[in-house]
């Protein structure tokens, strides 16, 4: 009678042991493909996506306590971008600032033409990345008069007035997209309606000033 028992416990031990390594093993899957999922969806990289503006950005030092990347390069044009995009979507990216459009009108690219690029890029990140938040910058003004000081050369055709004209079909196309429009153009003028002196190096690009106004202009976004 006390072997049958003893036969009865190992039996019983064997499958208590075994109902145990099924039952971790069910909540380990499990726990790893959630936490698969939280990753992509909560992945707290935020990418700065643009021209040699965004490249020349110092993101590091302007946010010491958000995780950012720089994923600018001189000369980008809004097509460019398109053919890069696997730099914002490595880095599975919670946010992404995208400025681009300067370099296209430079080159005198058709707005309609630059607008359906930045829709491009758009539905690429909507696709691929679907939880990330994206905030389309304004492009910013120039500056002629530091361009002639300077001797830099730049589309004589590009006014502070086309830009504003572009910047509201960026507006725009950002509102039936539903993001975010960030409007930096504004923060950068001088009392003449041009980027100011004292933020830009040439006219186009900015010093560290300069960026500290982009800084100002876009950190309640990064916090949000």
């Amino acid at each position: 009678m006390k072997k049958k028992k003893k036969k009865i416990s190992y039996l019983n031990l064997i499958l208590i042991f075994t109902s145990v390594c099924l039952t971790i093993s069910v909540f380990f899957n499990i726990y790893l493909s959630n936490k698969k999922y939280v990753n992509y969806e909560m992945d707290e990289n935020i990418v700065f996506f643009g021209d040699s503006i965004t490249n020349k950005y110092k993101v590091e030092e302007f946010f010491p306590n958000s995780h950012v990347v720089n994923s600018g390069i001189s000369g980008d044009k809004s097509s460019d971008l398109i053919e890069r995009m696997d730099d914002v979507y490595k880095y599975n990216p919670s946010k992404v600032f995208l400025l681009i459009g300067i370099n296209d009108l430079n080159n005198a690219v058709d707005q309609d033409e630059i607008l359906n690029n930045i829709q491009k890029i758009v539905n690429g990140i909507k696709t691929n990345r679907k939880y990330t938040k994206i905030y389309i910058e304004s492009v910013y003004p120039i500056n002629r008069n530091s361009f002639n000081e300077k001797d830099y050369s730049f589309n004589e055709d590009i006014t502070n007035d086309t830009i504003k004209d572009f910047n509201n079909k960026l507006k725009n196309l950002c509102k039936e997209n539903k993001i975010n429009y960030v409007n930096v153009y504004d923060n950068l003028l001088d009392s003449d309606g041009n980027l100011k002196d004292i933020y830009t190096v040439e006219g186009l690009h900015l010093n560290d000033l300069g960026y500290y106004k982009v800084t100002s202009s876009i950190i309640k976004y990064i916090k949000k």
